[in-house]
């Protein structure tokens, strides 16, 4: 039984009459005669008992409706699918960010997709850095990328999310913890804890750069691997460290005291949303839309 003929069988068997059951399909009657026959033929049952006076169905037609409401159904519910999809309703979208530089407008980006698109898919994958998440949207295997960096590739296209402060983080009992703001050559003799660089480490390159510019290189440079790691050796005492905003704002430090930097080469940092610019998508749009309307 086709779609068709289905839907012109429920009708008639609600109207019990072919000339109103023909208008509300609009088509004639003698379609509409031809149409159930030929369904009559391929089920081998008679569905309607006709009369001069009257149609009724038969058993067999009572038997048929429910499923002829399942087939309707089910192509009603793959059409809507496929204008959904189309419209960017339904789909998958993964996205990669990097801990807590993110975590707030990761949450907010996710909340607002629940609303405005409910059965959009939307995967989030945590890395320890923004370089891992681009590198990855690079090659394909996630769609988007939330993170800090200096530079971008050319086939990437990216919207502006906000910006992250840079700052220095020092044990509260520091000799400088109770000043507002420091140059960063007072820190020359200090020992600093870092997460690891690379080649688009936004943050680790603004620490060569403010290094250089206060005109020294850092006596001792432990490398750890993550924020929070960072936060707590800096806690304990064992070096001062260069960290964001974001950071201070998200993970625990009593003991830890931020110190805004005065050098006029230490700007914020853009948060950005990347993705490549030949996967667009009616459903990557999507997101990009909301992430407009959230932080554009």
């Amino acid at each position: 039984m086709e779609v068709a003929e289905a839907k012109a069988f429920l009708v008639l068997a609600e109207e019990l009459h072919f000339g109103r059951a023909a208008q509300r399909l609009q088509m004639g009657q003698p379609p509409l005669s031809r149409l159930v026959q030929k369904l009559e033929r391929s089920l081998g049952a008679e569905l309607f008992r006709r009369t001069s006076r009257q149609v009724e169905l038969t058993v067999a037609g009572q038997t048929l409706i429910e499923p002829a409401r399942d087939l309707v159904a089910a192509a009603d519910r793959a059409v809507e699918s496929v204008k959904s999809t189309m419209t960017g309703q339904i789909g998958t979208v993964s996205l990669g960010f990097a801990g807590a530089s993110s975590n707030a407008e990761v949450a907010a980006l996710a909340r607002q997709l629940a609303i405005k698109a409910p059965r959009l898919r939307f995967e989030v994958q945590s890395s320890q850095f923004a370089d891992d998440s681009l590198k990855k949207v690079l090659d394909k295997s996630l769609n988007l990328a939330i993170g800090l960096w200096d530079f971008l590739p050319s086939d990437l296209d990216s919207l502006h999310l906000g910006d992250d402060d840079v700052l220095i983080a020092v044990h509260k009992n520091h000799p400088l913890a109770g000043q507002g703001a420091v140059h960063m050559a007072q820190l020359a003799q200090d020992a600093w804890i870092n997460l690891p660089g690379g080649s688009n480490s936004a943050l680790q390159n603004r620490f060569r750069n403010l290094s250089l510019n206060a005109g020294f290189i850092p006596r001792r440079n432990q490398t750890v691997p993550d924020s929070w790691t960072v936060m707590l050796l800096v806690g304990v005492g064992m070096g001062a460290s260069l960290t964001l905003s974001s950071v201070a704002s998200s993970v625990p430090a009593d003991d830890v005291k931020f110190l805004t930097i005065e050098d006029p080469a230490n700007t914020p940092l853009p948060l950005r949303l990347v993705w490549r610019r030949d996967a667009m998508n009616p459903v990557l749009q999507t997101v990009i839309d909301t992430a407009q309307e959230l932080f554009g």
